[in-house]
């Protein structure tokens, strides 16, 4: 009698749990349907999961759906793109929307050489007619990761100092063992690793698609006077060096 009652009070709490698991995993799996439809280029099956109005931030004159199946169905079959596995998927359910991100290499083959991408993806999705179809996308391309040099302590601590943002903002670059840190207040500490002698790097930032280099300056004198912050499709901000 024990075991029986057990049982159902377990069946009872799965149940109640499997709804919210069960949508998301229903959303899963309609992505993982049209990236096979995609990878055997078959348009008609990859249509299913794809939305009449599905729009894309590039779309022109003709809608997204519609231009990506004209240009799909006119490669020649030695043309292949398909997704390798979805990587940290996280799914937001709200009533019949879903939004969708994760990551993913994107390999494209032409004439037996194949190239790839790494990219984050993030698609929203809407319940119609039986089943999640993709209504708008964007993706992002995430850069490799640098590769660390080391650095002298000389050349590090020329770095050293106070670097003004605004008369307000003054950022602390401070040397920790073979790396640098820096620390503007109210903005927490940020850790740099060195690509080259001037360029610098945030460690695991590429992750997140962030492509953000510090690039120290010296004059004619070797004195550092500056870093140029760049930011991959940003114009560059010159921070001065005041201390």
């Amino acid at each position: 009698m024990y075991a029986t009652t057990l049982a159902i009070v377990l069946q009872l709490a799965a149940t109640a749990a499997d709804p919210a698991d069960a949508k998301q995993g229903e959303v899963l799996d309609a992505i993982r349907a049209r990236l096979a439809a995609l990878e055997k280029n078959d348009t008609a099956a990859w249509s299913r999961w794809v939305a009449d109005d599905m729009i894309t931030p590039l779309e022109g004159d003709t809608p997204s759906k519609a231009a990506w199946i004209k240009t799909h169905a006119a490669w020649p079959r030695e043309v292949a793109y398909w997704y390798g596995p979805l990587l940290d998927p996280k799914v937001r359910i709200h009533g019949d929307t879903a939004v969708v991100v994760y990551h993913a290499q994107q390999f494209t083959k032409v004439g037996g050489q194949t190239t790839s991408v790494h990219k984050w993806q993030i698609e929203t999705h809407e319940r119609r007619g039986g089943r999640w179809q993709l209504v708008g996308v964007a993706d992002a391309t995430i850069p490799p990761e640098p590769v660390a040099v080391k650095l002298d302590a000389a050349t590090l601590d020329a770095y050293v100092g106070d670097y003004e943002w605004s008369p307000t903002m003054v950022s602390k670059v401070r040397r920790s063992g073979d790396a640098l840190s820096e620390e503007i207040a109210g903005q927490g500490t940020t850790s740099y690793l060195a690509e080259n002698d001037t360029t610098f790097f945030v460690p695991g930032a590429a992750a997140s698609g962030d492509a953000t280099r510090v690039i120290f300056v010296k004059n004619a004198e070797g004195r550092v006077t500056h870093y140029i912050y760049r930011d991959f499709g940003a114009t560059d901000r010159i921070v001065k060096k005041v201390r």
